[in-house]
């Protein structure tokens, strides 16, 4: 079967199984012929992870009238199949931000900018993500405590907001310390029919690697294993799905699609409503009572407020803008740095008929799972937490796989080279995967630091709201960073040299990069050389609005998640996190939305 065949097959496959999906209907155009035709008692902007599950939550309140503002539509219809999340990455339901150039690192991507793909749709980044549900360790949430002063976000006190929302389905393993049933989002634990699980875990216990059942466990998670799913019934459960689409029939929920709000109204220190751009390209204003609810994500919500005069007071001059409140909006930007650069062929000798077939038989195995109604992600079901130095009681490493199919790597939809869509690396570099890819399947094992120490910011490029801004990052700016990653290359590599990989076929390749042509591969100064052309961040951007004591020049919103120093506005998204928990950050991004609606509640007397 050639690679058009399978990808046709699998076009229909997708399609298997769809079932009929009522998306919330759309105010947009009423609001936009008047405004004032509803008076609101909250403006959510924003309808992604936190923001679908605020609007969700707060329209919970008959009384308060809530108006969501999304600048995307409805998610795709591809996007309900877990197996080909990445397949909507760099589309028109993706920001697809690029960072600057950096002096020392991304020499091997377009232009040497780094791509930051971010939902753009209803439920934001959970209708694009890979779904993976993992919450961060117990260290993580009491650092916020204890060493940020984010007074009531231990992990004591987030744990019960984890467990609001979840709705557990693997009852074998259910322990009611850890998961709860009967929440909104449904989390469930994925399957996979390839062969290199098996190889790859068991090469792991070599070196003390372990299986755990469970990679969202109280106590520090080192090991591997099957992370559970934002999925229900073998499809995607974004926030939309779990949040705002059972809230949808409330006639007190708005939902405006396509709405891109412009700026916050801050009337003498009061945010008093938002202006929005209507598909007519008209700009119009909309009021509310009781709050400004910013949920537009962690590069979004600190250019929307800096273009209303909240942020660094020089920066702001420079744009002329009329500065409201002087706060370091924009700073603190974080992500986790990944190497997707450590690739495996399946060099078992054998006709390369046998190598297609092989590779089509896997494929349509794990698609047919979808028609079956049960989740898979593939090879990436499989995870590894690991500790870089065993005096370490957390893990500072997480390993993620990916395989590509056989000659698959020039197939998406979008007509862009799986390796530039994911991590936009240059025509030059994905040459080096293309040939790889014609030799058989090709696996992709990437190490990622969970506890990064550089940041990045966000500035303003212009006072033009539809510009994006301008994003800086300064990442593996620290010694330490670079050490962490060769710890996990060098695990990968002691992984290539077992006999479980050897016996698997499993060789790894030499990326023979033209900018690190002078080192002698798997050395150090090559492994660096790498790291400077192809270290990626891994979608988990946070933290460019941080929570903290309001006494803390710092910070941009105190514990209660209010824009300080203005009233009636707070801040609900993976911005205000002062630390990147140890995950993939969309559970806890949703926890953040859930924690927040209730303290909206509470401050209202609701809850």
């Amino acid at each position: 079967m050639n690679t058009k065949t399978i990808a046709v097959t699998v076009f229909y496959m997708v399609l298997q199984g769809y079932h009929a999906i009522i998306y919330p209907s759309d105010y947009a155009c009423t609001l936009c012929e008047d405004p004032t035709q509803v008076t609101f008692n909250f403006i959510v902007v924003g309808g992604g992870s936190a923001g679908a599950t605020v609007a969700a939550r707060l329209s919970e309140i008959p009384e308060w009238n809530v108006l969501l503002l999304e600048a995307g539509d409805d998610p795709p219809e591809l996007s309900e199949n877990p197996f080909l999340w990445s397949h909507n990455l760099r589309t028109k339901y993706d920001w697809a931000f690029f960072s600057e150039k950096n002096p020392l690192f991304f020499k091997g991507m377009e232009d040497e900018r780094c791509i930051i793909s971010r939902g753009l749709m209803l439920s934001g980044s959970s209708s694009i993500n890979a779904m993976v549900y993992l919450r961060g360790f117990v260290r993580d949430f009491n650092q916020w405590k204890y060493n940020y002063g984010c007074h009531g976000w231990s992990f004591k006190d987030v744990l019960p907001y984890f467990k609001k929302s979840e709705d557990f389905v693997d009852l074998s393993r259910l322990d009611p310390d850890v998961h709860s049933v009967g929440g909104m989002l449904t989390v469930t634990p994925l399957k996979t029919h390839d062969q290199a699980y098996k190889v790859i875990a068991e090469a792991q216990e070599l070196f003390n690697v372990n299986k755990l059942e469970d990679l969202n466990i109280i106590e520090p998670a080192v090991g591997y294993g099957n992370f559970d799913s934002t999925t229900r019934n073998g499809r995607r459960c974004s926030t939309l799905k779990a949040f705002l689409m059972p809230a949808s029939n409330r006639s007190n929920l708005y939902v405006a699609k396509n709405t891109i709000v412009t700026k916050i109204i801050i009337v003498d220190g009061v945010a008093v409503g938002v202006e929005f751009k209507c598909s007519s390209g008209e700009i119009k204003s909309v009021f509310c009572t009781n709050e400004v609810v910013l949920c537009a994500g962690p590069i979004k919500s600190p250019q929307l407020l800096m273009l209303s005069g909240i942020g660094p007071r020089e920066h702001l001059n420079e744009h002329d803008i009329h500065v409201i409140n002087d706060l370091p909006v924009g700073l603190n930007l974080q992500d986790h740095m990944s190497l997707p650069a450590l690739v495996f062929t399946d060099r078992k000798c054998r006709p390369i008929e046998d190598i297609k077939k092989e590779s089509s038989d896997l494929l349509k195995k794990e698609m047919s799972l979808f028609s079956k109604n049960t989740p898979t992600l593939g090879l990436t079901n499989l995870m590894t937490y690991y500790k870089s130095n065993e005096d370490f009681e957390y893990a500072d490493l997480q390993i993620i796989n990916f395989r590509i199919p056989y000659n698959t790597t020039n197939t998406l939809p979008n007509k862009i080279n799986l390796f530039t869509n994911m991590f936009g690396y240059t025509k030059e570099v994905t040459n080096l995967f293309d040939e790889l890819n014609l030799l058989s399947d090709i696996i992709l094992m990437t190490p990622i630091i969970l506890q990064p120490l550089s940041t990045g910011r966000i500035k303003l490029k212009s006072v033009n709201p539809l510009d994006d801004p301008s994003i800086i990052l300064d990442y593996l700016a620290h010694e330490e960073e670079i050490e962490t990653l060769l710890k996990g290359i060098e695990f990968i590599v002691k992984l290539s040299k077992t006999k479980h990989f050897k016996d698997a076929g499993l060789v790894l390749e030499e990326l023979k990069l033209p900018n690190c042509a002078d080192y002698v591969w798997d050395t150090r100064d090559y492994w660096i050389c790498v790291i400077q052309n192809l270290a990626a961040p891994f979608y988990h951007v946070v933290g460019s609005c941080r929570m903290g004591p309001e006494d803390d020049p710092f910070t941009v919103v105190d514990p209660y998640l209010k824009v300080k120093g203005i009233i009636g506005l707070r801040l609900i998204d993976s911005s205000i996190m002062p630390k990147i928990v140890s995950a993939n950050t969309n559970a806890a991004t949703i926890m953040i939305g859930e924690k927040g609606s209730d303290i909206i509640k509470e401050y209202y007397g609701k809850l």
